[in-house]
Protein backbone atom coordinates (compact mmCIF):
# COMPACT_ATOMS: atom_id res chain seq x y z
CA UNK A 1 0.00 0.00 0.00
CA UNK A 2 1.43 3.36 -1.06
CA UNK A 3 -0.25 5.32 1.73
CA UNK A 4 -3.07 4.33 4.10
CA UNK A 5 -4.84 7.66 3.58
CA UNK A 6 -5.77 7.17 -0.06
CA UNK A 7 -5.75 4.87 -3.09
CA UNK A 8 -3.11 5.72 -5.68
CA UNK A 9 -4.07 5.38 -9.31
CA UNK A 10 -2.26 5.63 -12.62
CA UNK A 11 -3.76 7.48 -15.59
CA UNK A 12 -2.42 4.94 -18.08
CA UNK A 13 -3.05 6.73 -21.42
CA UNK A 14 -1.09 9.76 -20.20
CA UNK A 15 1.77 7.73 -18.74
CA UNK A 16 2.15 5.74 -21.98
CA UNK A 17 0.89 8.02 -24.77
CA UNK A 18 2.89 6.28 -27.50
CA UNK A 19 2.10 2.70 -26.49
CA UNK A 20 0.00 0.65 -28.90
CA UNK A 21 -2.61 -1.90 -27.92
CA UNK A 22 -0.20 -4.79 -28.44
CA UNK A 23 1.85 -3.49 -25.50
CA UNK A 24 -1.06 -3.24 -23.09
CA UNK A 25 -0.82 -6.66 -21.47
CA UNK A 26 2.95 -6.45 -21.09
CA UNK A 27 2.67 -3.00 -19.54
CA UNK A 28 -0.10 -4.11 -17.19
CA UNK A 29 2.02 -7.05 -16.05
CA UNK A 30 4.99 -4.77 -15.42
CA UNK A 31 2.78 -2.38 -13.45
CA UNK A 32 1.57 -5.32 -11.39
CA UNK A 33 5.19 -6.16 -10.57
CA UNK A 34 5.74 -2.58 -9.35
CA UNK A 35 3.02 -3.09 -6.72
CA UNK A 36 2.58 0.67 -6.35
CA UNK A 37 -0.85 1.47 -7.76
CA UNK A 38 -4.16 0.49 -6.20
CA UNK A 39 -6.22 1.66 -9.18
CA UNK A 40 -5.63 1.98 -12.91
CA UNK A 41 -7.41 4.37 -15.26
CA UNK A 42 -7.61 3.20 -18.87
CA UNK A 43 -9.45 4.09 -22.04
CA UNK A 44 -10.98 2.15 -24.90
CA UNK A 45 -9.43 -1.13 -26.07
CA UNK A 46 -10.64 -1.75 -29.60
CA UNK A 47 -9.83 -5.47 -29.94
CA UNK A 48 -12.39 -7.64 -28.14
CA UNK A 49 -10.04 -10.54 -27.39
CA UNK A 50 -7.38 -8.21 -26.01
CA UNK A 51 -10.04 -6.51 -23.92
CA UNK A 52 -11.06 -9.88 -22.49
CA UNK A 53 -7.48 -10.79 -21.63
CA UNK A 54 -6.92 -7.36 -20.08
CA UNK A 55 -10.01 -7.73 -17.91
CA UNK A 56 -8.68 -10.86 -16.25
CA UNK A 57 -5.29 -9.32 -15.64
CA UNK A 58 -6.70 -6.07 -14.30
CA UNK A 59 -9.15 -7.84 -12.01
CA UNK A 60 -6.34 -9.72 -10.30
CA UNK A 61 -3.92 -6.79 -10.16
CA UNK A 62 -5.82 -3.70 -9.03
CA UNK A 63 -8.45 -2.86 -6.45
CA UNK A 64 -10.41 -0.93 -9.07
CA UNK A 65 -10.41 0.07 -12.73
CA UNK A 66 -11.69 3.44 -13.98
CA UNK A 67 -12.60 4.05 -17.62
CA UNK A 68 -11.70 7.36 -19.32
CA UNK A 69 -14.28 8.27 -21.94
CA UNK A 70 -12.88 11.70 -22.79
CA UNK A 71 -10.31 10.74 -25.43
CA UNK A 72 -12.52 8.44 -27.54
CA UNK A 73 -15.37 10.94 -27.22
CA UNK A 74 -13.15 13.73 -28.54
CA UNK A 75 -12.00 11.54 -31.41
CA UNK A 76 -15.56 10.56 -32.30
CA UNK A 77 -16.83 14.13 -31.81
CA UNK A 78 -19.45 12.63 -29.50
CA UNK A 79 -20.24 15.70 -27.40
CA UNK A 80 -22.86 15.36 -24.67
CA UNK A 81 -23.79 19.06 -24.87
CA UNK A 82 -24.43 18.95 -28.62
CA UNK A 83 -27.77 19.75 -30.23
CA UNK A 84 -30.41 17.56 -31.85
CA UNK A 85 -29.27 14.38 -33.56
CA UNK A 86 -25.66 15.05 -32.60
CA UNK A 87 -26.58 14.90 -28.92
CA UNK A 88 -28.53 11.67 -29.37
CA UNK A 89 -25.58 10.16 -31.22
CA UNK A 90 -23.22 11.21 -28.43
CA UNK A 91 -25.45 9.62 -25.81
CA UNK A 92 -25.63 6.35 -27.74
CA UNK A 93 -21.87 6.40 -28.29
CA UNK A 94 -21.25 6.92 -24.57
CA UNK A 95 -23.64 4.08 -23.72
CA UNK A 96 -21.39 1.81 -25.79
CA UNK A 97 -18.40 3.08 -23.80
CA UNK A 98 -20.25 2.25 -20.58
CA UNK A 99 -20.76 -1.27 -21.92
CA UNK A 100 -17.06 -1.51 -22.70
CA UNK A 101 -16.19 -0.20 -19.24
CA UNK A 102 -18.37 -2.89 -17.70
CA UNK A 103 -16.73 -5.55 -19.86
CA UNK A 104 -13.28 -4.77 -18.43
CA UNK A 105 -14.59 -4.60 -14.87
CA UNK A 106 -14.54 -0.84 -14.39
CA UNK A 107 -16.32 0.65 -11.39
CA UNK A 108 -16.37 4.22 -12.73
CA UNK A 109 -16.43 5.99 -16.08
CA UNK A 110 -15.25 9.57 -16.52
CA UNK A 111 -17.07 11.72 -19.08
CA UNK A 112 -16.51 15.29 -20.24
CA UNK A 113 -18.99 17.97 -21.20
CA UNK A 114 -18.12 18.82 -24.77
CA UNK A 115 -16.82 22.12 -26.17
CA UNK A 116 -17.67 25.54 -24.88
CA UNK A 117 -20.18 27.72 -26.75
CA UNK A 118 -20.73 31.48 -26.90
CA UNK A 119 -21.74 32.78 -23.48
CA UNK A 120 -25.28 33.60 -24.61
CA UNK A 121 -25.83 29.88 -25.38
CA UNK A 122 -24.16 28.36 -22.31
CA UNK A 123 -27.31 27.82 -20.24
CA UNK A 124 -28.98 25.93 -23.08
CA UNK A 125 -25.82 23.92 -23.69
CA UNK A 126 -25.54 23.06 -20.00
CA UNK A 127 -29.18 21.96 -20.01
CA UNK A 128 -28.51 19.61 -22.93
CA UNK A 129 -25.49 18.23 -21.09
CA UNK A 130 -27.64 17.61 -18.02
CA UNK A 131 -30.24 15.78 -20.10
CA UNK A 132 -27.52 13.59 -21.61
CA UNK A 133 -26.07 12.76 -18.20
CA UNK A 134 -29.48 11.88 -16.80
CA UNK A 135 -30.00 9.46 -19.70
CA UNK A 136 -26.58 7.92 -19.12
CA UNK A 137 -27.11 7.58 -15.37
CA UNK A 138 -30.46 5.91 -15.99
CA UNK A 139 -28.84 3.53 -18.50
CA UNK A 140 -25.94 2.69 -16.18
CA UNK A 141 -28.15 2.25 -13.12
CA UNK A 142 -30.48 -0.08 -14.98
CA UNK A 143 -27.88 -2.19 -16.77
CA UNK A 144 -24.60 -1.80 -14.86
CA UNK A 145 -25.36 -0.68 -11.29
CA UNK A 146 -21.75 -1.21 -10.26
CA UNK A 147 -20.51 1.65 -12.45
CA UNK A 148 -20.42 5.26 -11.26
CA UNK A 149 -20.54 8.07 -13.80
CA UNK A 150 -18.12 10.91 -13.06
CA UNK A 151 -17.97 14.29 -14.74
CA UNK A 152 -14.43 15.57 -15.31
CA UNK A 153 -14.13 19.33 -15.64
CA UNK A 154 -11.49 20.98 -17.85
CA UNK A 155 -10.33 24.44 -18.88
CA UNK A 156 -12.63 26.79 -20.75
CA UNK A 157 -10.16 29.24 -22.33
CA UNK A 158 -6.66 27.69 -22.29
CA UNK A 159 -6.50 24.43 -24.25
CA UNK A 160 -9.41 21.98 -24.17
CA UNK A 161 -11.97 24.82 -24.02
CA UNK A 162 -14.79 22.77 -22.55
CA UNK A 163 -18.22 23.96 -21.48
CA UNK A 164 -17.54 22.44 -18.02
CA UNK A 165 -15.43 24.29 -17.26
CA UNK A 166 -15.74 26.11 -13.99
CA UNK A 167 -16.20 23.97 -10.91
CA UNK A 168 -19.29 25.98 -9.93
CA UNK A 169 -20.95 24.94 -13.20
CA UNK A 170 -19.95 21.32 -12.63
CA UNK A 171 -21.69 21.43 -9.26
CA UNK A 172 -24.78 22.98 -10.86
CA UNK A 173 -24.95 20.05 -13.29
CA UNK A 174 -24.50 17.56 -10.43
CA UNK A 175 -27.36 19.25 -8.58
CA UNK A 176 -29.64 19.15 -11.62
CA UNK A 177 -28.88 15.46 -12.21
CA UNK A 178 -29.67 14.82 -8.54
CA UNK A 179 -33.08 16.46 -9.01
CA UNK A 180 -33.79 13.78 -11.60
CA UNK A 181 -32.99 11.13 -8.99
CA UNK A 182 -29.45 10.15 -9.99
CA UNK A 183 -26.01 10.48 -8.44
CA UNK A 184 -23.29 12.05 -10.58
CA UNK A 185 -19.81 12.18 -9.13
CA UNK A 186 -17.12 14.75 -9.84
CA UNK A 187 -13.51 14.16 -10.83
CA UNK A 188 -11.17 17.05 -10.08
CA UNK A 189 -7.86 17.60 -11.81
CA UNK A 190 -5.22 19.83 -10.20
CA UNK A 191 -3.99 21.21 -13.52
CA UNK A 192 -7.54 21.91 -14.70
CA UNK A 193 -8.29 23.85 -11.52
CA UNK A 194 -5.21 25.98 -12.18
CA UNK A 195 -6.06 26.43 -15.87
CA UNK A 196 -9.49 27.66 -14.83
CA UNK A 197 -7.85 30.28 -12.62
CA UNK A 198 -9.50 28.83 -9.52
CA UNK A 199 -8.11 28.65 -6.01
CA UNK A 200 -7.18 25.03 -5.32
CA UNK A 201 -8.30 24.93 -1.70
CA UNK A 202 -11.58 26.71 -2.41
CA UNK A 203 -12.42 24.35 -5.27
CA UNK A 204 -11.60 21.28 -3.19
CA UNK A 205 -13.74 22.69 -0.39
CA UNK A 206 -16.89 23.36 -2.42
CA UNK A 207 -16.60 20.01 -4.21
CA UNK A 208 -15.86 17.77 -1.24
CA UNK A 209 -19.38 16.34 -0.95
CA UNK A 210 -19.30 15.13 -4.54
CA UNK A 211 -15.68 14.19 -5.24
CA UNK A 212 -13.60 11.20 -4.21
CA UNK A 213 -11.29 11.18 -7.21
CA UNK A 214 -8.56 13.77 -7.83
CA UNK A 215 -5.92 13.80 -10.55
CA UNK A 216 -2.51 15.09 -9.46
CA UNK A 217 -1.12 16.86 -12.51
CA UNK A 218 0.90 19.84 -13.67
CA UNK A 219 0.65 22.52 -16.35
CA UNK A 220 2.46 25.48 -17.87
CA UNK A 221 0.48 28.72 -17.94
CA UNK A 222 3.06 31.50 -17.88
CA UNK A 223 4.16 31.26 -21.53
CA UNK A 224 1.51 30.72 -24.23
CA UNK A 225 4.29 30.10 -26.78
CA UNK A 226 5.76 27.19 -24.83
CA UNK A 227 5.27 23.83 -26.59
CA UNK A 228 3.92 22.38 -23.32
CA UNK A 229 1.53 25.26 -22.66
CA UNK A 230 -1.92 24.26 -21.45
CA UNK A 231 -3.25 20.80 -20.72
CA UNK A 232 -0.06 18.86 -21.47
CA UNK A 233 0.68 17.41 -18.00
CA UNK A 234 4.47 17.92 -17.81
CA UNK A 235 6.50 16.39 -14.96
CA UNK A 236 6.11 17.88 -11.50
CA UNK A 237 8.60 20.69 -11.01
CA UNK A 238 9.22 21.19 -14.73
CA UNK A 239 10.85 24.63 -15.30
CA UNK A 240 8.19 27.34 -15.61
CA UNK A 241 5.34 25.03 -14.57
CA UNK A 242 2.75 25.53 -11.84
CA UNK A 243 3.11 22.40 -9.67
CA UNK A 244 6.39 21.63 -7.91
CA UNK A 245 6.83 19.40 -4.87
CA UNK A 246 5.80 22.20 -2.49
CA UNK A 247 2.56 22.83 -4.40
CA UNK A 248 1.89 19.11 -4.57
CA UNK A 249 2.41 18.76 -0.81
CA UNK A 250 0.16 21.76 -0.19
CA UNK A 251 -2.60 20.16 -2.27
CA UNK A 252 -2.32 16.90 -0.32
CA UNK A 253 -2.48 18.91 2.92
CA UNK A 254 -5.67 20.56 1.67
CA UNK A 255 -7.14 17.15 0.83
CA UNK A 256 -6.32 15.88 4.31
CA UNK A 257 -7.67 18.96 6.06
CA UNK A 258 -10.89 18.98 4.06
CA UNK A 259 -11.67 15.34 4.83
CA UNK A 260 -10.80 13.71 1.52
CA UNK A 261 -8.14 11.44 3.01
CA UNK A 262 -8.29 8.81 5.70
CA UNK A 263 -12.09 8.59 5.76
CA UNK A 264 -14.35 5.61 5.26
CA UNK A 265 -15.00 6.85 1.72
CA UNK A 266 -11.44 6.59 0.45
CA UNK A 267 -10.32 9.11 -2.15
CA UNK A 268 -8.36 8.02 -5.21
CA UNK A 269 -5.43 10.22 -6.17
CA UNK A 270 -4.41 9.72 -9.78
CA UNK A 271 -0.89 10.28 -11.08
CA UNK A 272 -1.31 12.04 -14.43
CA UNK A 273 2.07 12.97 -15.89
CA UNK A 274 3.10 12.68 -19.56
CA UNK A 275 6.69 11.78 -20.50
CA UNK A 276 8.66 14.43 -22.35
CA UNK A 277 9.46 13.87 -26.02
CA UNK A 278 11.96 11.02 -26.32
CA UNK A 279 11.80 10.16 -22.62
CA UNK A 280 11.42 6.59 -21.34
CA UNK A 281 7.86 6.48 -19.94
CA UNK A 282 8.93 4.12 -17.15
CA UNK A 283 11.59 6.56 -15.97
CA UNK A 284 9.05 9.39 -16.12
CA UNK A 285 6.59 7.29 -14.13
CA UNK A 286 9.20 6.45 -11.51
CA UNK A 287 10.02 10.13 -10.98
CA UNK A 288 6.34 11.03 -10.77
CA UNK A 289 5.67 8.37 -8.13
CA UNK A 290 8.71 9.50 -6.12
CA UNK A 291 7.44 13.09 -6.32
CA UNK A 292 4.00 12.10 -5.03
CA UNK A 293 5.58 9.96 -2.30
CA UNK A 294 7.85 12.82 -1.20
CA UNK A 295 4.99 15.33 -1.23
CA UNK A 296 2.79 12.91 0.72
CA UNK A 297 5.47 12.44 3.37
CA UNK A 298 5.88 16.21 3.62
CA UNK A 299 2.13 16.76 3.86
CA UNK A 300 1.17 13.87 6.11
CA UNK A 301 4.37 13.19 7.99
CA UNK A 302 4.71 9.74 6.44
CA UNK A 303 1.47 8.59 8.08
Amino acid sequence: MFNPNFDLSLVYPQAFPSANENEILENFERLADLDVFDVIEITTITHAQLRKEAEGLLRHTFKAVFFLAGLPSFQAKAFLNAEGEDRLRAVEYTKRLIEEAAAIGASAILVVSGPDVPSVHRLASQSRLTNSLVELCEFANRNFPGIQIRLEHADREIHRRQLIGPSSNALEVIGDVAKAGFTLDLNLDLSHILQLGENVRETLDIAKQFCRHVHLSNCILSDPTHPLFGDQHPPFGYPGSEVDLAELAKTIQYLKGLGYLGTNNVTTLGVEVVPLRGEDPWENLERAVLAVESATNDALGGS
